[in-house]
């Protein structure tokens, strides 16, 4: 299992949110590619980058923070934040991102999904499936649907999608522990990788998601506070992968 950093930006600043509450911001650092550099050579594999203003208003506001993370570190990113369509995601791959996550447009747009797909390859699109109560919510978690995360999530495999990821939004950026009862349902639902965000608070809260079999967990909040030591974490979760646990 990989664990993915999670670099939120807002204005062009690296933040982070308590259950997606733009009022609830806390600004981490004013350098997001300083924090990309620390978070690299702390041993990580994958950076995960949500651009908020995008993921909001459907108009993304930092591009310039993007690229010059892109350029600054020699591991692949992954980036969602207001990506609609399949024009919009070939754009952000040409900048050098290695994967982009579509989320609201997974309900209001699937064919644009499955265009992505089609044009991009499954390997690089991810669909986001952010949900409250199981329940998935789109525009920056703003706005409420009627369709459950594992509804969703087969439907888009059905159109071709390869990867997820599944954000609780109750537990994301309060470091209460993930919903690993959600997760473990969605996971023997769904038969292709999920990676997992919300709650994440303790190297334990990390190999309980090793054992359940995701591919990956995004951590935000644990790292910044320094709650959680990611090189210990890395190295902790990768031994178990070698001893086999």
């Amino acid at each position: 299992m990989d664990i993915l950093p999670a670099i939120d930006l807002r204005n062009g600043l690296c933040v982070r949110l308590i259950q997606g509450d733009y009022e609830k911001e806390t600004v981490f650092d004013d350098d997001p590619v300083a924090v990309a550099k620390k978070w690299a050579d702390q041993g990580a594999r994958r950076m995960h980058i949500v651009d908020l203003d995008g993921a909001r208003d459907g108009v993304r506001g930092n591009k310039d923070a993007v690229s010059a993370i892109a350029k600054a570190i020699d591991i692949p990113i992954q980036l969602g934040g207001g990506i609609r369509d399949a024009a919009e995601a070939r754009k952000i791959l040409d900048m050098g991102v290695d994967r982009v996550i579509i989320g609201t447009a997974a309900i209001e747009a699937p064919d644009e999904v499955e265009a992505a797909v089609d044009d991009l390859g499954s390997d690089h699109i991810i669909v986001g499936i952010d949900a409250k109560d199981g329940i998935v919510q789109t525009h920056g978690w703003m706005e409420q649907t009627k369709e459950s995360a594992i509804n969703l999530a087969n439907q888009m495999a059905n159109r071709g999608v390869r990867r997820f990821i599944y954000t609780d939004t109750n537990r994301d950026g309060t470091m209460g522990h993930p919903n690993f009862a959600a997760i473990t349902e969605l996971k023997n639902n769904l038969r292709y990788p999920i990676i997992v965000a919300g709650g994440i608070a303790s190297l334990e809260d990390l190999v309980h998601l090793s054992k359940i079999g995701v591919e990956g967990a995004i951590s935000g909040m644990a790292i910044y506070s320094g709650a959680l030591d990611l090189r210990h974490a890395i190295k902790t979760i990768d031994s178990m992968k070698l001893n086999g646990k």
